[in-house]
């Protein structure tokens, strides 16, 4: 096993991520931060190409993820079966299109995290949405961050290469 200098840019990185993604959100009172954490530490990879890709993905999923909850949340109200409908209906929504990206399961993914703790604590309607817009905004908060510092490194890293000739 070797470490190399990338592995440890790699590393702080993500950890300069969950920090900034933690201060941040405790800046805006929210209590609850780790889905910011899980996603700084999801979508970032040491290609930038691989972590655009994979922001880009968590984004369509996580929108798509709670879009689905809300409504479902909203039709059919805060219980479990409302939750198992959700995910049934992602699943459906996701494998439907054919360039749909690879990770779809993230969509009915984010239909529980945005569902389960308002039907676990058998929380109001309104309550529900509250929570179900915050968790998709904390799985937001940690894109932005991952995909920011991905670039800024990528930038750093390009200027501190030689100047090649073609």
């Amino acid at each position: 096993m070797k470490f190399t200098r990338n592995s440890f840019l790699y590393v702080f990185r993500i950890i300069l991520g969950c920090l900034i993604s933690w201060w941040a959100l405790a800046l805006l009172h929210i209590d609850r931060r780790e889905w910011a954490l899980i996603t700084v530490i999801i979508v970032s990879e040491p290609d930038f190409e691989n972590l655009r890709n994979n922001t880009i993905s968590r984004v369509i999923n996580t929108l798509a993820g709670c879009a689905v909850g809300l409504i479902f949340l909203l039709l059919t109200g805060v219980t479990f079966l409302s939750m198992i409908l959700g995910v049934t209906a992602s699943i459906l929504i996701s494998t439907s299109y054919p360039r749909y990206p690879s990770s779809w399961k993230l969509a009915p993914v984010t239909v529980v995290i945005v569902m389960v703790p308002s039907v676990m604590s058998q929380a109001s309607l309104s309550n529900a949405i509250v929570v179900a817009l915050t968790r998709a905004g904390e799985v937001l908060v940690g894109c932005v961050v991952a995909f920011l510092l991905g670039l800024i490194f990528a930038r750093l890293h390009r200027l501190r290469m030689p100047f090649r000739r073609r």
